[in-house]
């Protein structure tokens, strides 16, 4: 069988890093290949065993729906040429090329992975949907979560039957409560419970909620730890300074070892805004650490308790910053050690990528 991963482009992104960790997890069984919209490959960077070489690449840019669909001459040849049996893609203005191709040519089959909520989706996306090319032209939709799942079929208006539940999988092994890191390593105090985050300083990232959870965090035995880089980092040390927390809150930048970070944390604060899953929460989860969760409404609160699979793993709270700080201190306060061996517990039995490629590989024998 010849395997084909599509994605806009290599750069850093949580569909990116998903999607070239398949294609290392495929390799291993089936000839596969991966194709681009665009010369853009930075993140084979943080993927050393992966060259350059084997991508193909259009070399057109990522321009949008239209840039992409014009290169659909191209991509079919490659097809063609390559004789690939199943496409893989998780964006809508790449998979709309191969949606598109399916529509003259039958042979090959499409699993399209749903990476983020309908209501993420620009406007482009949602007429496309509304269109029902991609459930026409596609033979298999997974949805990272049940709560994904649902939303392909009510709101993306997927035929039932189509949409399998194939839970987001993070790297068990990399991502493990054992760290050859020490906090000492990393300049952070041995003696404090640290509040961790780890994300791009964006507003939808809502960072800004992490700070001012301080102001009404009683215990001064709790420091906060912002690890990131982007076009809020003036906005939250003026923050910092603002509410004098220059000694609780520390705003560090970008790293690349995330995985050896993470687990120094005592709780992780997720704030993005929206129904998000987070690749970093599963994370957080897989090296046992517990993880904060913000709601704004009930459908929200939903899809968190599907991805805490009902398993004491961490809280969920409203986005009121005093909510927030009662709810560090209620979970600081409960049995932390169990706590977190529940975490580690829930990423190996639902998030594994040995658990998504049973799933995977079930999918392609019934293709067969």
């Amino acid at each position: 069988m010849n395997i084909l991963i599509c994605t806009n482009s290599l750069c850093y992104g949580g569909a990116e890093s998903f999607s070239i960790q398949l294609y290392e997890k495929l390799k291993q069984s089936y000839n596969t290949g991966y194709l681009i919209f665009s010369d853009d490959t930075k993140i084979l960077e943080r993927f050393p065993d992966i060259k350059s070489e084997e991508v193909f690449s259009t070399n057109k840019g990522t321009k949008g729906f239209l840039s992409m669909l014009s290169q659909t001459f191209k991509v079919y040849k490659y097809i063609k040429l390559n004789k690939i049996d199943v496409v893989y893609s998780s964006m809508p203005p790449s998979a709309l090329v191969f949606w598109f191709i399916k529509l003259f040519y039958k042979k090959i089959k499409i699993i399209y992975i749903t990476m983020h909520v309908y209501e993420n989706a620009v406007r482009n996306e949602k007429v496309l949907w509304k269109t029902g090319l991609p459930n026409k032209s596609t033979d298999k939709f997974f949805g990272l979560s049940d709560y994904l799942s649902q939303q392909l079929i009510n709101k993306n208006k997927v035929s039932k039957e189509k949409v399998l539940t194939n839970r987001l999988p993070v790297d068990t092994q990399k991502f493990s409560p054992e760290t050859k890191l020490k906090r000492r390593d990393v300049n952070l105090p041995q003696d404090k419970k640290i509040l961790g985050v780890c994300c791009r300083l964006h507003p939808q990232k809502r960072v800004h909620l992490f700070i001012e959870t301080f102001r009404f965090l009683k215990d001064e035995n709790v420091i906060g730890v912002i690890y990131g880089e982007g076009e809020e980092h003036d906005r939250l040390v003026e923050l910092i300074n603002r509410y004098n927390l220059k000694d609780k809150v520390f705003l560090r930048p970008f790293i690349d070892n995330v995985n050896e970070v993470i687990p120094l944390f005592d709780i992780y604060l997720q704030t993005v805004s929206g129904p998000n899953l987070g690749l970093v929460t599963l994370e957080s989860f897989s090296c046992g650490v517990p993880v904060i969760m913000l709601a704004d409404n009930d459908e929200e609160i939903y899809m968190i308790e599907d991805t805490y699979c009902g398993q004491n793993v961490g809280r969920i709270s409203t986005t009121d910053p005093k909510s927030i700080a009662h709810t560090v201190e209620n979970l600081l306060d409960d049995n932390l050690d169990e706590i977190k061996l529940n975490c580690r517990k829930l990423a190996l039995e639902q998030y594994s990528w040995g658990q998504f490629m049973k799933v995977n590989d079930n999918v392609l024998k019934n293709f067969n």
